[in-house]
């Protein structure tokens, strides 16, 4: 499988530390994960969603093309949803219902839905802790040419 991880250049593509140190939506502190997206445009989606105001284009980001193992193991997280799962501030809820394929570590990737990008897009979080991990590539990385008109405020 290949998905698309948008991240700041001074940081290795594979280095999970920043969602280790801080937490995400679908990981709680001191659980090591890239994020992913499954296409490229919804990473951009998800960059920008993400983007602080005034909304700048990232110049020091890159878009990096990884190649998961297909046979590592994907969970799959389907609605019906929570309510509460999508919230852009409190992500309890969210980190809740990954929280059971963050103990058993039986597969390497969990699919959950795209907030920025429901109900269609889908992202991927990646497990560093799990014992396939070494086996994900970077196959390419490339500077996005971020339109300017996106990231009008």
């Amino acid at each position: 499988m290949r998905v698309w991880r948008f991240h700041n250049r001074r940081y290795e593509s594979l280095d999970a530390t920043g969602a280790s140190v801080y937490g995400g939506r679908w990981n709680q502190r001191g659980h090591a994960v890239l994020y992913a997206s499954a296409s490229f445009a919804g990473g951009l989606l998800e960059l920008l969603a993400h983007a602080t105001h005034p909304r700048v284009a990232p110049v020091n980001h890159v878009a990096a093309l990884l190649v998961v193992p297909d046979d590592a193991g994907i969970e799959v997280l389907n609605p019906p949803y929570p309510p509460g799962w999508d919230d852009l501030d409190d992500y309890g809820v969210s980190q809740e219902m990954a929280s059971s394929w963050a103990a058993t570590g039986s597969a390497l990737c969990l699919d959950v839905p795209s907030v920025a990008g429901a109900p269609i897009e889908r992202n991927f979080v990646i497990d560093a802790r799990h014992p396939r991990f070494p086996e994900v590539v970077v196959e390419s990385t490339v500077d996005p040419l971020y339109d300017p008109r996106v990231w009008r405020s």
